[in-house]
């Protein structure tokens, strides 16, 4: 597996935990995107994925990439509009939902499986932050965790953590789909914009973490407090990864690589 990559130097073994310069290459090899995806990133489906990085970082470059690994997948989309988000949900096949459940017309108003419908972008309006608005994206949102969590063999997607915890006030879903969902097969993929204010069970129940780079202290000591792996080079890296390029973390075999994702193409437009 590790033939055509040069293996990381485990993280924990290096104590400088206020280095800003960059730690040897061996702690973090940086490899090509096709070889993270061959020889890296063996993503089950009863594992979860964390990423934190700034707006236009390519966090959803990345999440778009990587979700054709999972056969059923929920999308929870929160904001007003998106056009990427609509072109990649177009192109994967995904079926747009304001609702949920996702009922078949006809006669006893079947509702669809999981095999009928595998992707699902729920996208509740929310063009509106007026308390009606709010709520119904809440009661959406929480009738749509009760089944998946109930069904198991889920992939679902908060690519707005941080919205979906504090304004729709689901950190206790958060919380609950990051420390027992992993018993029923479902994969929850987590996006914020930082790493602060957001449940702190993100970083020791993700598998995969993936830091864009930042260099707020304040972010930084946050990111470097990543269960047992040494703070200082986790900083370091993250202060000084390039633009786009993202630093992966195995929060339980602790080794780390950078890559970056490349550009998602679309060859249609959206229907409208």
């Amino acid at each position: 597996m590790w033939s055509r990559l040069v293996p990381p130097v485990a993280s924990y073994g290096y104590h400088n935990t206020g280095m800003r310069e960059l730690p040897p290459d061996s702690m973090a090899p940086v490899v090509e995107w096709d070889d993270f995806m061959t020889y890296v990133f063996d993503w089950k489906q009863d594992q979860h994925v964390g990423e934190i990085g700034p707006t236009d970082s390519g966090k959803s470059t990345l999440t778009f990439s990587i979700l054709p690994m999972r056969k059923y997948v929920t999308f929870f989309a929160t904001k007003p509009a998106d056009k990427i988000l609509e072109q990649f949900a177009d192109q994967a096949g995904y079926v747009r939902l304001a609702d949920w459940p996702p009922v078949k017309r006809g006669p006893g108003h079947r509702l669809y499986t999981a095999q009928e419908m595998p992707r699902r972008l729920l996208w509740p309006n929310a063009t509106s932050m007026a308390p009606e608005a709010l709520a119904n994206q809440r009661a959406v949102f929480k009738r749509a965790f009760s089944d998946i969590y109930t069904a198991g063999g889920w992939c679902t997607v908060w690519d707005e953590f941080w919205m979906m915890c504090r304004i729709l006030d689901m950190e206790d879903e958060a919380r609950i789909m990051l420390q027992q969902a992993r018993s029923n097969d479902i994969a929850f993929v987590m996006g914020a914009q930082r790493p602060s204010r957001i449940p702190l069970e993100l970083f020791d129940q993700a598998t995969h973490l993936f830091f864009w780079r930042d260099n707020d202290e304040v972010n930084l000591k946050r990111v470097g407090g990543v269960g047992w792996l040494a703070s200082g080079p986790i900083r370091a890296f993250v202060a000084n990864l390039e633009p786009y390029q993202v630093l992966y973390i195995n929060t339980r075999k602790g080794y780390m690589y950078r890559t970056t994702a490349p550009e998602v193409k679309f060859s249609r437009k959206v229907k409208r």
